[in-house]
């Protein structure tokens, strides 16, 4: 019962984002390729988890820039300002994610530190390893 509350609220969401793309699709001037473009990549990524640092890094990606496109618009219609909510929204639980594997990584030198202090050359590569795995995702 409980997990079919939060899906019944993400669906809502997602239809609300999709009815207010489809609305403002019809005033966006047809020119702007990019913003319809950024919309359509959004609609259909809408309700994806963001379970992996690859993830909220591409996330970010597309969301920050559909809002970068939006923050330049000289007005803001109510169908932007629904995207713009959504947007926020999705860029916050990303950037928690990021934070969490921020944490991890932080972990992962401590114990490259700890290792190299005790000279345990094993403990040394795998946490420099998963370390470097996870801080190159972030810094593509």
């Amino acid at each position: 019962m409980r997990r079919s509350v939060p899906i019944f609220f993400l669906a809502l969401l997602t239809f609300g984002v999709a009815h207010a793309i489809a609305q403002d699709a019809s005033v966006a001037p047809a020119d702007d390729r990019v913003e319809a473009e950024l919309r359509q990549e959004l609609e259909q990524t809408q309700g994806q988890p963001v379970e992996t640092l690859q993830q909220a890094v591409d996330a970010l990606e597309l969301r920050n820039d559909l809002l970068d496109v939006l923050m330049k618009k000289e007005e803001l219609t109510d169908g932007d300002l629904a995207i713009i909510q959504q947007l926020t929204q999705d860029i916050e639980n990303a950037l928690a994610k990021v934070e969490e594997e921020v944490g991890t990584m932080r972990e992962r030198v401590q114990e490259v530190r700890a290792g190299a202090e005790s000279q345990g050359q094993e403990g040394i590569r795998e946490s420099g390893r998963k370390y470097l795995n996870q801080v190159r995702t972030l810094m593509q």
